[in-house]
């Protein structure tokens, strides 16, 4: 890295004696110092010395007084909070000029005892008026250079010359061995076979070999029997599983919101799934970034790409502090989320600490307040929230497809009713009973027999908070639980609500029975119990418009488990009737006031409710059971609403029905309803929208740079870009400050991902080498800066990186690379000599063992005691109870069944709550990046592995399987249980002390000393 010196600043007895030389030569020559004249002021020479001696003990990168900083020469161009300080070739408009002159008698600068020379003011009057030139590349203070290994190009560095022929075979070997010969080290042999395929299973996928791979490999004498074993691991969906962790380590990826509420983020799942089958499709890697910034506003959107910006938001989501009423509070809040999105942006993709930025210039690294700026007015558009993860053509599909199941639902059940309504007028005909004439047919229908759904199919309806299908009635607590519809199939304008009811609790207020609803919730219409009066049935609606307070009606009486019969009729005109058990509870009436009329509920932007009279406020939840609801699409007159109630819920029964069709009418019933069942399953596929929570966008407003951070401290506006010190000119992306929120992330994207960016592919590689060998190349994989960790094989990072673009960016290449080299396959037995030089193993002379990390320890538990479930993709599995008062509150549970015994990548990870067994091991707090994860000995540990409920459950397991393998046969059973554990035979020793053990304190003791042993956990 370059450094530069500047001079000494000169004795305070000197300075006085120069400081009169300078003024009399000034006086007398109208120049500068002597022997500069105003025509050759050298900025390094003449003042940078001045800025050093007066101004940077206050701006610096330490202090920034006044947002100000002269140690950097975009910063002092930029100016501090009170605008620019140097106007190059205008010295009279610069305020640095005002401020040492004195122009300004409330801020003379510098202090008294640093106070300038006319003849330093006027080397500042003359450079400035001469265009303030100031290289590049001089410094004032403290300040990175352009020349960091990191932001130059990777190069192609031939591979070094060695002797060995095994290592000439792969570059790899090839700078790892001339590195090691350097320092007078030499490689370890090759680790054993055995020893070899356990280590890369684990590396690949994260779980232990069984024997019979075992065998196969060790007996496999071929030569390419290592590139088989790594293209058989690289090929199973177990590979995904395993690197997706790696990989959402850094991406900070949870699933509930934390803060506050730390709500569970219902459709986040989704993000997961993507990051494990791109990496099982080998998707290539500049893709995969691409995608993660930008994929829903690149060409060729596709459902994957959209759910990819997930990444973006996969972080913490502070809802109470972006929704509060205090407008600085909310920028605050937003600020801190926006920092959030950059940072790992940075991070993750480019190895800097691009956040540092925020409040001023980066202390260590060539990254501007401007350039976090400029990132964060990329992403100044993206919001966190659930999204359509379907592409807009996609959706259009399902909802033609739907539209077109609607309309054959509606033919079925129009040719069910002719052939029902046709055998209902033959029964009824046969009764002198006055309700049977004239009987009116609903339009839809719930009997609450099995489910929620309309009897024709029409309509799905889904039980919520605690709504419940019991006996043919549909219960409502009061307390939450209601049933929502999917939307209307037609447009209902007058109509009629008509249900048989129980009530609980007659002194409850408020309930909904049945509701029609718009979906922008303008208008609803409701059966009400018992809310403006106690004991009324009412007409709900928005705002009470089109509600009045009965005045004949008398109070409800009815016993606890009487049904009731309600109905309220909607008339054309506007006019409206309540009815209680077939006889008016009240005079008709038509409502008042401007939203009075008639509301007509289009279809598809209309749907239903049951116990709940509106979708938010008040106490909306009725308490009672629903027999049965109806809704006419025409107003009933008063004697169809008698002869309904007197028909009743039960008048005719659908056998009765059928007793009186022909038997070619019962044959055509019979298939109307097959086809019914299919068009409703059809129905419910078609109407669901899946969701996904990731960048919700909206248009972007100006961003502006913030004094040291400060959101109530505003400066002057931002384009969007990237790094001033890789992109050029200036960090420029060809964008505006006003550019389209899709064109800000799509240009970043595509920066980022470019073959000729020097950070990005340098970062990946030593990412899946830190993965494999425990430390990266760079020890500090998220810091490629200055203050990160020196590389210790540069060459062979860049020799790497420049390959890994040559071969498609393909992550299984690289893979590929590595696990077959010489070095990844050492042995990694101690040399004390080679630990004194290398003690922590930076130059690889060997393979460093390392324990298993906490989702592996418990994956291979499950794998051990046979009770692994392999199901990929889908909501995760929930280990918490939930409790909820204003916030959420998780408590751990070691839950039972195949979904608990999925692998731990699909555990739903909750910010505020923690595994105790995950927890003793490590697993890092999910909300936040990590690169490198911890991995501590504590007491702890060896605790949760003895006495933790999974642990011994699944040690059980372990004993009855290796118990059911080889009955009554101890000796046999301690090999099963070596050869699954530690893919090895015991030895003579072992295998005789694990024998006794046996027989005196049984299989299971066996299996829980191994689930406890430190060969288990440990990669060797």
């Amino acid at each position: 890295m370059t450094t530069h010196t500047t001079p000494a600043a000169p004795s305070p007895i000197h300075h006085r004696r120069g400081l009169f030389v300078l003024l009399v030569a000034s006086v007398l020559t109208g120049s500068s110092f002597p022997g500069h004249t105003a025509s050759n002021i050298d900025f390094a020479r003449d003042i940078q010395p001045i800025f050093q001696r007066a101004c940077l003990d206050c701006h610096n990168l330490e202090k920034e007084k006044g947002g100000l900083r002269l140690d950097d020469r975009s910063l002092a161009l930029r100016g501090g909070d009170d605008g620019p300080a140097i106007v190059p070739g205008k010295s009279g408009a610069s305020l640095l000029i005002k401020l040492v002159t004195g122009e300004d008698e409330d801020r003379l600068m510098p202090p008294k005892d640093k106070r300038l020379s006319a003849a330093e003011i006027q080397l500042l009057r003359d450079w400035i008026d001469q265009g303030a030139s100031w290289p590049e590349s001089s410094g004032s203070g403290n300040v990175s250079k352009l020349d960091h290994w990191s932001l130059l190009p990777p190069q192609p560095h031939a591979t070094p010359q060695v002797s060995d022929p095994d290592w000439r075979q792969n570059p790899i070997d090839a700078f790892i061995l001339k590195k090691l010969k350097q320092n007078d080290l030499s490689p370890s042999q090759p680790t054993d076979r055995a020893t070899l395929i356990r280590r890369m299973s684990y590396g690949v996928t994260g779980l232990p070999p069984t024997p019979a791979e075992v065998a196969s490999f060790v007996n496999d004498r071929s030569p390419n029997a290592i590139r088989k074993l790594v293209d058989r691991l690289l090929d199973s969906p177990r590979y995904g599983e395993r690197w997706a962790r790696h990989w959402l380590d850094v991406a900070r990826y949870c699933e509930s919101q934390g803060f506050e509420r730390d709500k569970i983020k219902q459709h986040a799942w989704r993000y997961r799934d993507y990051v494990i089958k791109s990496l099982n499709d080998d998707k290539p890697y500049d893709r995969f970034v691409r995608e993660q910034i930008a994929g829903d506003v690149l060409p060729g959107l596709t459902s994957d790409r959209i759910v990819a910006t997930g990444f973006l938001v996969a972080g913490a989501y502070d809802e109470v502090g972006l929704n509060q009423q205090s407008k600085i509070m909310r920028a605050g809040a937003r600020e801190e989320a926006l920092e959030d999105i950059v940072g790992t942006v940075g991070q993750t993709f480019l190895g800097l600490t691009v956040n540092c930025g925020r409040c001023h210039s980066h202390k260590h690294d060539p990254i501007s307040q401007e350039d976090y700026y400029r990132l964060k007015a990329v992403f100044e558009g993206v919001h966190p929230g659930d999204r359509d993860a379907l592409t807009p053509a996609q959706l259009k599909v399902k909802a033609d497809e739907k539209r077109r199941l609607e309309e054959r639902m509606a033919r079925l059940s129009s040719q069910r009713s002719k052939l029902e309504n046709a055998a209902r007028r033959r029964l009824l005909a046969k009764t002198d009973k006055p309700w049977a004439k004239d009987l009116p047919t609903p339009t839809l229908r719930w009997n609450f027999e099995s489910d929620a759904h309309e009897a024709t199919g029409a309509m799905q309806g889904t039980l919520r908070d605690g709504a419940k299908i019991e006996r043919g009635r549909l219960v409502l607590n009061g307390k939450g639980a209601y049933v929502q519809t999917t939307p209307l199939p037609r447009t209902i304008g007058a109509r009629t609500f008509e249900a048989w009811v129980t009530i609980a609790d007659l002194n409850s207020r408020g309930g909904g029975v049945i509701t029609l609803e718009r979906n922008d919730k303008s208008a609803f219409d409701s059966i009400v119990y018992g809310e403006r009066k106690p004991k009324q049935w009412i007409a709900g609606s928005n705002a009470f418009r089109r509600t009045r307070d009965l005045t004949d009606a008398p109070n409800e009486n009815a016993a606890k488990d009487q049904l009731i019969h309600v109905a309220i009729v909607y008339a054309s005109d506007g006019t409206i009737a309540v009815f209680r058990n077939g006889a008016p509870h009240d005079k008709p009436y038509k409502p008042a006031g401007t939203e009075s009329d008639l509301k007509t509920y289009t279809q598809d932007e209309s749907f239903v409710m049951f116990g709940k009279r509106h979708t938010s406020g008040g106490r909306p939840f009725f308490h009672g059971e629903i027999e049965e609801a109806r809704i006419y699409d025409r107003a009933l007159a008063a004697k169809e609403v008698s002869h309904s109630f007197n028909a009743g819920v039960q008048s005719i029964p659908h056998e009765a029905l059928l007793a009186e069709m022909t038997p070619a009418e019962r044959r055509q019933h019979a298939q109307l309803e097959r086809e019914t069942v299919i068009a409703r399953q059809q129905l419910a596929q078609a109407s669901k929208r899946p969701k996904v929570f990731a960048a919700v966008t909206r248009h972007p407003g100006p961003t502006h740079r913030l004094a040291r951070g400060d959101a109530a401290k505003p400066r002057e506006i931002v384009a969007p870009g990237a790094l001033s010190a890789i992109a050029k000119p200036a960090g420029s992306l060809g964008l505006k400050p006003d550019s389209p929120e899709a064109e800000r992330r799509a240009a970043l994207a595509r920066w980022i991902a470019a073959p000729d960016n020097p950070l990005t592919a340098r970062v990946m590689v030593n990412r899946v080498w830190q993965w494999h060998f425990g430390t990266g190349i760079v020890d500090t994989p998220n810091d490629f800066g200055a203050a990160g960790g020196a590389p210790s094989h540069q060459k062979l990072l860049d020799r790497l990186a420049v390959d890994f673009v040559a071969n498609g960016w393909s992550l299984k290449w690289l893979h590929r690379q590595v696990l077959l080299s010489r070095t990844y396959r050492q042995s990694s037995g101690h040399n004390e000599v080679a630990e004194k030089i290398d003690a922590d193993n930076r130059l690889l002379w060997r393979f460093s063992p390392r324990r298993l990390e906490a989702e592996a320890v418990r994956d291979t538990l499950l794998a051990l005691s046979g009770r692994i479930s392999f199901q990929m993709e889908g909501p995760g599995y929930m280990p918490w109870n939930v409790r909820i008062d204003n916030t959420h509150f998780y408590t751990w549970e070691d839950k039972l069944g195949a979904d608990f015994n999925r692998r731990t990548v699909y555990r739903i990870g909750v910010q505020s709550a923690r595994d105790p067994l995950l927890d003793s091991l490590d697993c890092p707090d999910l909300s936040t990046r990590t690169p490198v994860r911890a991995s501590t000995t504590t007491p702890i540990q060896a605790l949760s592995l003895m006495n933790n409920s999974f642990v011994q459950r699944h040690a059980n397991h372990f004993a009855e399987r290796v118990g059911r393998a080889h009955p009554n046969d101890p000796e046999k059973q301690v090999k099963r249980a070596y050869d699954l554990a530690y893919a090895r035979p015991p030895s003579t020793s072992e295998l005789n002390r694990a024998v006794l053990s046996v027989k005196q304190h049984g299989l299971k003791t066996l299996c829980w000393a191994i689930f406890n042993s430190n060969e288990l956990v440990y990669l060797r």
